[in-house]
């Protein structure tokens, strides 16, 4: 009996090992990448939906607006408010921004740091394409949607996440609110006309990303 517990939990180790945790990786971009003159410092990612970066302040005080600090995101600037050793953190829901740049500046110790992220989106992420086998075995319906997104798995699903085309989270949902392991729902009424990204979580670490339209 002994020796297949010690059995079962070995492969239990094993498969947590070779498994992906959370779909998504972090990425970290430091602030101070020995470059303080203000001359660009740029890397280039291989990324995924659902892969996060993470923009980390290595410096010894404050990172705050008030000293012209934020991300650019192509579209626009965030701005940043982070404690030494701290980070904000970005997750990656769509293909549609590739590249980030994170500034500050302070003009007291005439410093510049200016670091970038060039992103370039992989179709699939990780082993045996998990992410692609969610998607077969997961419906989600009426898409276009009006007023209730329901969601439909053949795997229990562990949660449910609905962002806005920004990456702001909207809606959350845990397993212990469904009453169904393998279904959900969502109402939509209260949202904007428009686009949206729905991330289901299935209970054996797989997990979809998809474009939801509400009309």
């Amino acid at each position: 009996m002994q020796t297949k517990l010690l059995f079962q939990w070995i492969l239990i180790i094993l498969f947590m090992a070779l498994s992906p945790k959370s779909f998504g990786r972090t990425i970290i971009l430091n602030i101070n990448n020995a470059n303080s003159d203000g001359s660009l410092y740029q890397r280039s990612e291989n990324v995924s939906i659902g892969d996060k970066i993470r923009f980390t302040n290595n410096l010894p005080y404050p990172i705050t607006p008030q000293n012209s600090s934020f991300i650019n995101d192509g579209v626009g600037s965030i701005p940043v408010n982070i404690q030494p050793g701290g980070y904000f953190e970005i997750e990656l829901m769509s293909a549609s921004k590739t590249q980030f740049t994170f500034v500050h500046m302070l003009m007291a110790q005439n410093k510049y740091y200016n670091s970038r992220i060039n992103l370039t989106f992989q179709a699939a992420l990780g082993v045996d394409d998990t992410l692609n086998k969610a998607k077969v075995k997961t419906q989600v319906f009426p898409n276009p949607c009006t007023d209730v997104l329901n969601i439909t798995s053949t795997e229990n699903i562990s949660g449910l996440e609905l962002y806005d085309i920004t990456g702001k989270i909207l809606f959350t949902q845990k397993a212990t609110d469904f009453k169904e392991n393998n279904k959900g729902n969502i109402p939509m009424t209260s949202y904007l006309n428009g686009k949206y990204f729905l991330k289901i979580r299935n209970t054996d670490g797989s997990y979809s990303a998809i474009n939801v339209i509400k009309k």
